[in-house]
């Protein structure tokens, strides 16, 4: 039985303004890296991803942005970096969900604003910190002794 492979999200050339570049460039990244495991065809969008990543007004409440500079990072080989910017995404994700939850919205707001911030991304987003995480630990090397050198205390 063939599987048929996802396909890519639409390819876009304009957008109303830097935030929905950036959301886009997330889209693109996160399909070839996660999805089709590819790293190479992420990296594509490294360069790009920099430069909206610059040029975005500071916001340290938007949610994007934290994805982005997770995502930054993690095609960067920063993982340190990458995760903090996960959890930090998380977090705020977390935030506009309790939000959401308010009885001052109508069920079309909340849907609008937990838009591609569902319950189900939020799953999926804790999935990828905990992969940044061991892939932490098992980058990190094993010391022995007190030396950084494990030779140097050997026998």
């Amino acid at each position: 039985m063939m599987h048929k492979q996802p396909k890519p999200p639409n390819t876009q050339r304009s957008f109303a303004n830097s935030w929905g570049e950036l959301d886009y460039l997330c889209q693109k990244i996160r399909f070839w890296l996660y999805t089709r495991k590819q790293k190479t065809r992420a990296e594509r969008y490294l360069d790009r991803l920099a430069r909206i990543l610059r040029e975005l007004p500071e916001n340290d409440a938007a949610i994007i942005r934290e994805e982005g500079l997770a995502l930054f990072h993690e095609l960067q080989g920063e993982l340190g970096s990458a995760i903090a910017h996960r959890e930090r995404e998380i977090r705020l994700t977390e935030r506009l969900h309790k939000e959401a939850q308010s009885p001052r919205y109508a069920a079309g707001t909340r849907s609008y604003m937990l838009r591609n911030r569902e319950a189900v991304d939020l799953q999926e987003r804790r999935a990828i910190l905990e992969t940044l995480k061991k892939e932490q630990t098992r980058r990190q090397p094993v010391v022995r002794g007190r030396g950084l050198n494990p030779q140097v205390n050997a026998g």
